[in-house]
């Protein structure tokens, strides 16, 4: 029962992550040429290597991934991508705080993902070398930066009216 519970937490958790990745980068080419830009490049180039690692998490444990799970992510991201906002047919400052949103909220699953794993899987010889922590801590890394990029996106989503003060100077 533990490895079969085991294997399909470990393919819903990559699914997460094919889906986190594909709105990773959707998000960076959306913003190339920005300081956003290259924290999504890097950000890009982390889930890559955690995907990986997750992939031979579930080989250790005598499963494979579940293609009909990753698909499922990868159509919802694309899926998630027709919203009504205030620029329907090209990405806005709104898409841009949404995305940093759900990416951040994504960063806080890993988290947990790891610290799970590092809690039930710390001891068992067949993820002898796969550091749980490390991975733990690069996706705290992931929040803290995306929460620093999404404070910085609000203003832009959410511009204040001018208030202009105009008053009338009797004769």
């Amino acid at each position: 029962m533990f490895d079969t519970r085991l294997r399909i937490y470990l393919n819903d958790h990559l699914a997460l992550i094919t889906g986190e990745g594909e709105l990773a980068r959707r998000c960076r080419n959306s913003n190339q040429g920005t300081s956003l830009g290259e924290f999504l490049d890097q950000l890009q180039a982390d889930l890559e290597t955690q995907r990986a690692a997750l992939s031979d998490v579930i080989r250790r444990a005598g499963g494979r991934e579940d293609v009909v799970k990753q698909g499922a992510a990868w159509l919802a991201e694309k899926l998630g991508r027709f919203k009504l906002n205030d620029s329907l047919l090209s990405y806005s400052d709104l898409s841009r705080l949404v995305e940093l949103e759900t990416l951040s909220t994504a960063a806080h699953e890993r988290v947990m993902l790891w610290e799970t794993l590092s809690e039930t899987l710390g001891g068992d010889d067949r993820f002898a070398g796969i550091s749980f922590p490390w991975y733990r801590d690069q996706s705290v890394g992931h929040v803290d930066g995306l929460n620093t990029e999404r404070r910085k996106a609000v203003p832009a989503a959410f511009p204040r009216p001018v208030q202009v003060d105009i008053r009338v100077q009797p004769d």
